[in-house]
């Protein structure tokens, strides 16, 4: 058989001028520049586009003389030249965001033949970059941002995406985000808080109410002004109306007292919309986000969808096609489109998600996989096909959730043992599959539903909420943004509720924290370094965060037993245990991935050790008198000493100094 020999001789030819094209030459040319060592012969990658062959679709041939790259359409020829850089110079498609350099090699050498663009299972596949804060600390420098945001629309691609919502709410860069979304080929679409991508009512009209009843025209200019700005651009246009911010219009606007109102109201405004965008862009694609309390009004049937209105379900943001928790109340209502349901049906499905509550947003999604790939595929055979939106959050800590998912846009079907074989072999270097999915199994369980398992946010949300009641006094009552986990009669036994909840959430996340560690001493420095930078540090996260809230919990119940040096010194140890987690972020964070978790706000796991410094503070000065001197004097100053002393000769320790001392002289006692 003969060969193509790619090399750096190798060049890229094509006629084809639109910006996609032009750029996926410049992704391919890049890969080959880093990757390819020595000159071979004079040869030619050759770029061409037939219509014939449909949208997004490619052949690839291979000759000796040449490679000819086929597109349907740009997207088409784009998807064909990224798949030279995958299948012949092994550029997989989140090796960047697992800080992974293929190898470099003198040539490559390419067998004769052809290769076909796969037949996806979902027609528009894509990501909702959303909450992206961890992307604020990371870089400063505005070149580095747009370097990055072209990453994110490149890895899209190599995953066979072809859709994004870049960011959320971006007032600054928007545009200019879109604009580079669309010239690398890819479909823009918006999510329920920025229908149309229009402006947001409130910061255009900071001084009017947010009211379609009273101010109709001024939302409307907004929506015109979006249609008119993207018309024919390639857009997949978000219609509905849920109101400003991520909350239902009828709380601004108290006339909608009834579902049924509430539904006609929408409908009326989903059909009002269509009409405005069909000024300009006559054949536009439109969906409707049934999230939230969208959904209910949709089952009840108050809210009429047009048949060309893809209808796009959401999970419930760990993993499960139900409504999601908001505040106290869950009803899990069924979420899975029905088999028979009428017209076009998609999905919002979140890796990442921010509750407030017990959401992963800097850690991967603690649901099993074997679960989350059931889900999809179970949407899947009920015909949800047409637009799946996937929420990846700041992408990093959910790279193996998102390799999933991508086998399932394209295959349609994905076997999580060989999916987690195949990327723990790549980025970690080794076929251990456990790796991956015993992660879930170390994940704490908080509820009576198979998905009620603890993420980042469980524990310092909950630790805060609890800090809070406790330094207010308002400990004659349970703390009642926490019935969703603990709904008990006193604040007391709540606490001790949650100790004893989080508390083998210690032993199951150490326990998979040594797993790693274990594994980490038989692999390459690079790929032991690579494993703690990610599965290793999610892992210390959790661990500490059981850990933490766990302690903190004791303080409260010695505390409100009166038992002041023991709260004072188990918040000290909450402390230490969160500043571990804390240290485990700083020291994943390098390379590439320097500073990634300076603007962790979502989580705020330094804002918990500020809370814990603060109270572990206001616990000394209501038990350590006001020279803030007893417990250094009965518990670390020999007794022959103390006639000796009329107040003390030195400076007062610290809470840092104190607790240093203390820490082995006084045994924690645990209720």
């Amino acid at each position: 058989m003969s060969h193509f020999i790619l090399s750096a001789s190798t060049n890229i030819f094509t006629e084809e001028k639109s910006q996609p094209v032009q750029t996926a030459v410049k992704i391919l040319s890049r890969d080959m520049n880093e990757i390819l060592m020595k000159k071979g012969p004079e040869n030619a990658i050759q770029v061409r586009i037939d219509p014939a062959l449909g949208e997004e679709n490619y052949t690839v041939q291979v000759s000796a003389d040449a490679i000819t790259v086929q597109g349907g359409d740009a997207l088409g020829a784009v998807y064909g030249l990224l798949s030279i850089s995958q299948r012949c110079l092994d550029v997989q498609p989140l090796d960047w965001w697992m800080q992974k350099k293929p190898a470099q090699k003198e040539t490559v050498s390419v067998p004769c033949g052809e290769w076909r663009s796969p037949a996806y299972a979902v027609r528009w596949r894509g990501w909702f970059v959303n909450d992206e804060i961890l992307f604020t600390g990371w870089h400063i420098e505005e070149s580095a941002r747009e370097a990055t945001w072209q990453r994110v629309f490149e890895t899209i691609l190599r995953c066979g995406g072809n859709m994004v919502i870049p960011g959320t709410d971006r007032q600054f860069d928007g545009e200019k985000l879109n604009e580079t979304a669309l010239n690398m080929g890819l479909w823009l679409t918006q999510h329920h808080s920025e229908l149309l991508g229009a402006r947001m009512f409130g910061r255009v009209y900071p001084e009017l109410q947010p009211s379609y009843v009273l101010h109709p025209q001024e939302f409307e200019a907004l929506w015109d002004e979006a249609a008119r700005r993207w018309a024919g651009k390639k857009i997949v246009w978000a219609v509905g109306f849920r109101g400003q911010g991520d909350m239902a219009f009828w709380h601004n606007d108290p006339a909608f007292d009834t579902d049924e109102k509430r539904g006609a109201f929408v409908s009326r405004i989903i059909r009002r919309q269509m009409e405005i965008v069909r000024r300009y862009t006559p054949d536009a694609v439109f969906c409707t986000n049934l999230y939230g309390e969208m959904m209910g009004l949709y089952r009840q049937g108050f809210l009429q969808v047009p048949q060309d209105v893809i209808k796009v379900w959401a999970d419930n943001g760990f993993g499960k096609m139900v409504s999601r928790r908001q505040n106290n109340l869950n009803p899990r209502t069924d979420a899975m489109p029905a088999e028979n349901d009428p017209g076009e049906n998609g999905i919002y499905y979140h890796v990442s998600f921010y509750d407030l509550q017990a959401a992963n947003h800097i850690t991967m999604l603690q649901v099993p996989p074997e679960s989350v790939v059931l889900e999809l595929e179970t949407v899947l055979t009920h015909g949800a096909k047409a637009y799946w939106n996937i929420n990846v959050g700041c992408i990093r800590p959910h790279a193996f959730m998102i390799d999933l998912i991508r086998r399932l846009w394209q295959d349609g079907i994905c076997d999580v043992q060989t999916a987690a074989k195949d990327f723990a072999n790549r980025y970690y270097g080794t076929a251990d599959a456990s790796l991956l999915t015993d992660y879930a199994k170390a994940a704490m369980p908080y509820g009576p539903n198979a998905d009620d398992l603890a993420g980042d946010q469980f524990y310092h949300f909950t630790l805060r909420s609890l800090a809070h009641a406790w330094i207010a006094g308002q400990t004659d009552q349970p703390v009642r943004s926490l019935l969703w986990v603990s709904d008990w009669e006193s604040f007391e036994v709540q606490t001790k509720h949650i100790a004893d909840l989080v508390q083998p959430g210690i032993a199951s996340w150490r326990n998979y924290q040594q797993k790693i560690e274990r594994t980490a001493f038989t692999l390459s420095a690079e790929n032991a370094q690579r494993l703690r930078d990610t599965l290793g540090c999610m892992a210390a996260i959790h661990q500490c965060g059981c850990e933490s809230l766990y302690a903190f919990c004791q303080a409260i119940l010695h505390g409100m037993k009166e038992n002041g040096l023991q709260a004072y010194l188990w918040t000290d140890a909450a402390l230490q245990c969160n500043r571990k987690a804390a240290f485990a972020m700083d020291a994943a964070c390098h390379g590439r991935f320097a500073h990634y978790y300076d603007n962790d706000c979502f989580v705020g796991v330094r804002l918990t050790s500020q809370v814990l410094e603060n109270v572990r503070g206001w616990l000394r000065l209501r038990g350590d008198g006001s020279l803030l001197y007893d417990w250094e004097m009965e518990y670390l100053i020999p007794v022959e000493r103390h006639p000796l002393l009329q107040t003390h000769r030195t400076v007062q320790m610290s809470d840092e100094e104190l607790c240093k001392h203390m820490r082995g002289e006084i045994s924690l006692q645990i209720l």
